[in-house]
């Protein structure tokens, strides 16, 4: 079957490498948790620190923010991961993540 005959959800599918509409609700579930929760851990431990945009510079406050905020939403990836049963999914998503910034994880273990 060639592309053009393939529905978007096939496609969508495909690409993302997802067996059924099932573990598509599960996995864009746990992508909404984890943007949500990663934004609020994020703003309470940095106000915690007292890193805030009130006693910070914003040169300094925004790329802080930005760069603690892409390592907790990779943690908690796998945590959200865990109770919707795509733990599986996600770590070989993380994989291929951190492959692409240099990080080579042995896949066999």
């Amino acid at each position: 079957m060639n592309k053009k005959n393939l529905g978007f959800m096939e496609i969508l599918f495909k690409r993302l490498n997802i067996q059924s509409f099932n573990q598509f609700v599960l996995v864009m579930i746990v992508f909404a948790v984890t943007g949500s929760l990663s934004l609020v851990v994020t703003f309470e431990f940095m106000d915690s620190v007292g890193i805030n945009p009130v006693n910070t510079s914003p040169y300094l406050f925004w790329p802080i923010r930005i760069i603690f905020l892409f390592f907790v939403y990779q943690i908690l990836l796998l945590l959200v991961a865990i109770p919707f049963g795509q733990l599986k999914y996600f770590w070989n998503f993380e994989k291929k993540i951190l492959s692409r910034l240099g990080v080579r994880l042995n896949s066999d273990h």
